[in-house]
């Protein structure tokens, strides 16, 4: 739906829809000379909404499918169908919209036709698989369709619609966003479906469905299977005692040795938690069973120990869950992409991945029906002790560890030739691998040419889980730098990108501090694009239950006072513009922002140069050699010889 603010009240303008047979429609209420074919005209506000209803019922849709719809377009249609005294009734039977709690989020839900919002799935399952930061529909869409929203700010929105102007466009930009959608959802209905196939649960509720609420729905499901108890949910007097308890030791981090590491070779255990999980048995019932021989299967340094007589339930399913899996994988090399099969066969493994790769932190999880503190804290503990185990048998052997970080190790090889390393690391694999119990094992991730690690700030020691590698091809594998994070704008993540691709590429630091330097330059000039500028935030609770109200909040009072739909996890964009006041309060909406309304002082002082430095500090560069773009020191020393 397309709404705009008319005598200080929110009406809806345009309804759009498509579907799946090739139905295109946008439903608006003015009539205007030669509108294109797919419009359909009617009276009024009201008349707009009854269509709608009239158009599902039928087309009797058995899936109706939004971006956002829990949170705003089904909000607004009821909200509006009230204000107006109509019957909002999408149901089979007749019924209204009714909305139904689902966690967080209060839920669209519809009688005998299934209503997914694609856009709880993608922030729940799908977004720390995706490239972009900012989960809107233009920016989810592109990345997995290859199509975006038409060109059209709120602002012309407004205006087009209040002038009676460029309704061809409004209503053809109103249209590409259920186009979209449709899109989306050939894309990702598949993937809820094998989901929902997996672990019981309706593809209503999977779609909206946490990592551990999946856990949980595949466990209950198995113990229906396997005639077990399912354990009730915990109250909440036993959630807030499991609150209290002290935060269990996590993953090791071993610190970097700090500066530029050539060939790398780096190695990952395959699904770590998972196969301890299976490998020793690790489960609620299986502790301390009482059995004098399974009081070796504990950690080191751990007083809890689990069975090795009777399977676990969550480890023999978790076991069937990887076998599965390691069968499909198998099953997608003798099929050809893009086939029906294929994908098919995808989805599956894609759901099983899921469940297995959550099950860890579920038995971690204060409101999970099979939690298990010692379980988890367990499984952490296996972890540690793994990781120690191939730190110490490479470093037996005279080779040095560059980091090591949860189930990765990073080595440089002692006296192996560049052109021999894979032959090497795949020798030293099998050997490392046989001395691994069940499940567990290491894989080769791969060599790369050169590798950067940065010091802690103001602090000569190594950061952890902050580093850049340059691969054989070329490419750049970044973890912890701005380029990485949502709340650095795109040119201090662009900048930061491209000084360590300088440095770890052609070791050209000059080069490196000049291209600062100019950048610094443009955005002083006011040269700088809004959308290099703009910075995303998300809103992580209702906005009157924020205390200090920062720039991305202050953001979105604004975008609400001017009839705009904002609600707790939406990513706000905004830009800090030139005037008086604090940074929040000079925080615009970026739709509302011209080009060159920016502040430059802020954007070079809290994002340019902050990211820049991050890298160039660390290797002993100051801010006065980055301004001046030149410096007499070279990063030869920072190069280590192979």
């Amino acid at each position: 739906i397309e709404m705009v603010e008319v005598g200080e009240k929110e009406k809806i303008i345009m309804i759009s829809l498509a579907t799946n047979d090739g139905q295109k429609k946008v439903i608006t209420s003015y009539d205007w000379e030669n509108h294109p074919d797919f419009v359909e005209v009617v009276d009024t506000e009201a008349s707009m909404i009854n269509k709608f209803v009239k158009f599902v019922k039928e087309y009797d849709a058995d899936v109706i499918v939004g971006y956002n719809t829990d949170m705003f377009d089904f909000v607004k249609l009821r909200e509006r169908a009230e204000e107006l005294k109509i019957k909002f009734s999408l149901g089979r039977d007749g019924s209204k919209v009714k909305f139904v709690r689902r966690g967080r989020i209060s839920s669209a839900k519809i009688v005998g036709r299934v209503h997914i919002d694609l856009f709880d799935f993608v922030s729940h399952i799908l977004s720390p698989f995706l490239k972009t930061e900012i989960l809107t529909l233009d920016a989810v869409a592109q990345e997995l369709v290859g199509v975006g929203k038409l060109e059209f700010k709120w602002k012309q929105i407004e205006q087009a619609w209040k002038e009676k102007k460029d309704l061809d466009r409004l209503a053809a930009y109103s249209l590409r966003d259920s186009e979209l959608t449709l899109m989306l959802a050939e894309e990702l209905l598949p993937q809820i479906f094998a989901i929902s196939q997996l672990v019981g649960s309706t593809p209503f509720d999977t779609a909206r469905h946490t990592y551990s609420q999946l856990v949980e729905s595949y466990l209950m499901r198995r113990a229906v299977v396997e005639e077990e108890i399912i354990l009730n949910r915990p109250k909440t007097d036993e959630i807030a005692r499991r609150r209290s308890l002290p935060a269990y030791k996590g993953a090791i981090v071993f610190e970097p040795k700090k500066g530029i590491h050539t060939n790398i070779v780096v190695f990952d255990f395959r699904s770590l938690y998972p196969t301890i999980i299976i490998t020793h048995n690790v489960s609620p019932e299986t502790i301390d069973c009482g059995h004098e021989e399974c009081k070796k299967n504990k950690p080191e340094k751990y007083k809890h120990y689990f069975c090795t007589k009777v399977r676990g339930f969550i480890p023999r399913n978790l076991e069937a869950v990887l076998n599965e899996r390691l069968k499909l994988k198998k099953k997608l090399k003798s099929l050809e992409k893009g086939t029906k099969e294929y994908k098919s066969v995808y989805n599956m493994q894609y759901a099983l991945k899921i469940v297995a790769n959550a099950t860890y932190g579920y038995m971690g999880y204060v409101g999970a029906r099979w939690y298990c503190y010692e379980c988890a804290a367990a499984t952490a503990a296996f972890g540690r002790q793994y990781i120690r185990k191939i730190v110490e048998m490479i470093k037996s052997k005279g080779h040095e560890i560059i980091y090591g970080d949860t189930d990765s190790v990073f080595v440089k090889f002692k006296d192996v030739p560049r052109d021999k390393l894979k032959e090497f690391s795949l020798r030293l694999l099998e050997e490392i691998n046989s001395n691994l119990p069940g499940y567990i094992e290491l894989e080769f991730r791969g060599i790369y040419e050169a590798g950067i690690f940065v010091t802690v700030k103001g602090e000569a020691r190594g950061a952890k889980k902050r580093y850049a590698l340059l691969s054989e091809d070329g490419e750049l594998e970044i973890r912890g730098f701005e380029t990485v994070r949502r709340d650095w704008c795109d040119l201090a993540k662009w900048i930061q990108h491209e000084v360590l691709k300088i440095i770890l590429k052609e070791r050209d630091i000059n080069k490196a501090l000049r291209l600062v330097r100019d950048t610094i330059k443009r955005v002083k000039n006011g040269a700088a694009k809004k959308d290099e500028l703009t910075i995303y935030t998300q809103l992580t609770m209702p906005i009157s239950q924020y205390k200090a109200l920062g720039p991305h909040v202050k953001a979105a009072i604004k975008m609400r006072q001017r009839g705009r739909p904002v609600g707790e996890g939406m990513i706000i964009g905004y830009i800090i513009t030139k005037g008086s006041g604090s940074i929040s309060d000079r925080a615009e909406p970026a739709e509302d922002v011209e080009e060159g309304e920016y502040d430059p002082d802020y954007y070079v002082n809290h994002q340019i140069l902050p990211a820049a430095m991050r890298v160039l500090s660390a290797l002993g560069y100051t801010e006065r050699e980055v301004l001046a773009g030149e410096s007499q020191k070279s990063l030869d020393r920072w190069f280590k010889r192979s």
